[in-house]
């Protein structure tokens, strides 16, 4: 599994995100949060398939 490092404000407290995160991307940055990180290292695929379908969700509106 390769890793990504997110910043975690740029997705965690950000309910746009939520319909489209992995459960375990979430887990990873609500964990990182708790332990006062200020990156979350999540799958690098979960990743960039949440951003597409972000990004596909906002084409859609």
């Amino acid at each position: 599994m390769e890793i990504a490092k997110i910043k975690i404000s740029g997705y965690y407290g950000i309910p746009a995100y939520y319909s489209v995160m992995p459960q375990a991307i979430f887990d990873s940055l609500e964990m990182a949060t708790l332990n006062g990180d200020e990156y979350a290292e999540v799958d690098k695929t979960q990743f960039y398939k949440m951003i597409g379908d972000y990004k596909e969700k906002i084409h859609q509106c």
